[in-house]
């Protein structure tokens, strides 16, 4: 079988206005994530339980709404979806720094703003990613995608970091109006795209049996997939990957820290430069897919991430297990990063204009079911037994559902 054609798109300039667009909505909502909490805790001296709450809205929130937007926006044009989703949060965010003046800031405030920023996230996502579909040729979808998820890892590894040195410099208040800025530059990105944006789909004729349609049109993105002879495997074999990576994320603190007795300095570099692994493995996917294809890209990526992970529990302590879990956790990422890159490509490719929004919503909504599921599973398992063995039960999770993903023999067409 020839190679697909993959083209370049850093000379696009629609794209290179969506990119834009897309890194200040990475960034935001990785100072976000950090913002908040840091005013619960510091401004207005909250629970711990009530801190842990705040963020699980956020997911609770995205599970309740995916199904919803992924309709509402597939029938809504997607420039100003993104434009209005980041309008929004600039203003959600920026109405705590005036409530704080005001001396009216409370915590179902913070409640609210974090219900409004997972709402637009979902929305961005899904109309980003149909948007993307139809500004870039089928062939430039490889290159577009490595672009993104490149700077979503680049946002990953230094946006904590960004988001302590604008606390440290501005306080946690301060910081969330500099992010509520940059949504601001990140609409005005969008705005600027040139390129004509297609007429979205039509929505079926109301009548007798409009609710039996507008279930039809709920789930039709779920029943795409699952009746898809590859993208059904795809998206349980991520499920399993990103559950089981979630399961691992809150036990590595205890077991960096409590069983190899490394310092909060050394479990913040393992936390922070592995994560430029991912920016590594995404830009290689261009050239991987012109030599394997998107399929075997896929498959082989994903069947190379999660032996790595085995290197951190079966780590020691001192200056030789701080290596084993840095490189166990960089490969770990150069190759979910290619994997994921690959997999929003031949999704993209895969999927009908018309279902685009509701299948990129229905990731984001079996992340966040699947997620909170291993994390409690972790959590019994490191409960009766370790965190070494619950790190290693991840580990295993993680390098199975690689064996999920198809072959590769089914052709895509990026011509």
């Amino acid at each position: 079988m020839p190679s697909p054609r993959v083209d370049g798109v850093g000379g696009h300039p629609g794209f290179r206005r969506l990119w834009a667009g897309a890194v200040v909505s990475q960034f935001g909502s990785a100072v976000g994530m950090v913002a908040l909490p840091v005013v619960a805790v510091v401004v207005l001296d909250v629970s711990a339980w009530r801190v842990s709450l705040l963020a699980g809205i956020t997911a609770l929130v995205t599970a309740l709404v995916s199904f919803h937007v992924g309709r509402l926006v597939e029938y809504t044009p997607k420039r100003p979806v993104m434009i209005g989703g980041d309008l929004l949060r600039a203003v959600a965010l920026a109405s705590l720094p005036v409530a704080h003046a005001l001396g009216t800031l409370t915590y179902t405030h913070l409640c609210v703003v974090a219900a409004v920023n997972a709402v637009c996230a979902v929305s961005f996502t899904g109309a980003s990613q149909a948007h993307l579909r139809s500004l870039v040729s089928p062939a430039g979808l490889i290159d577009a995608n490595s672009r993104l998820e490149s700077t979503r890892w680049l946002s990953v590894s230094v946006g904590p970091a960004l988001a302590g040195a604008l606390i440290a410099a501005l306080s946690a208040v301060g910081a969330l109006i500099a992010t509520s800025a940059g949504y601001l530059l990140g609409a005005l990105a969008v705005r600027t795209i040139r390129e004509p944006e297609p007429a979205p789909p039509t929505r079926h004729a109301a009548g007798p049996a409009r609710r039996e349609v507008r279930r039809e049109e709920l789930f039709a993105g779920l029943g795409f997939v699952w009746h898809h002879p590859t993208l059904r495997p795809i998206l349980l074999g991520w499920v399993l990957f990103a559950g089981s990576s979630s399961m691992a994320a809150p036990l590595t603190a205890v077991f960096y820290m409590r069983d190899l007795g490394f310092s909060v300095f050394e479990y913040g570099l393992l936390m922070g430069v592995p994560s430029l692994g991912g920016l590594l493995g995404a830009r290689l996917v261009p050239r991987l897919v012109r030599r394997l294809g998107v399929l075997r890209t896929l498959r082989w990526a994903s069947l190379s991430r999660g032996p790595w992970y085995f290197l951190i529990p079966l780590a020691v302590p001192g200056p030789m297990g701080l290596l084993m879990c840095g490189l166990g956790f960089g490969l770990l990422l150069v190759f979910a990063a290619a994997a994921n890159a690959a997999m929003v490509g031949y999704r993209q490719l895969e999927t009908p204009d018309a279902l685009m929004s509701r299948v990129a919503t229905l990731w984001a909504f079996a992340t966040t079911v699947s997620q909170p599921v291993f994390i409690v599973v972790g959590g019994v398992v490191a409960s009766l037994m370790d965190a070494r063995a619950a790190l290693l039960a991840a580990a295993v999770v993680m390098a199975l559902a690689g064996f999920l993903l198809p072959r590769g023999d089914r052709p895509v067409d990026t011509a």
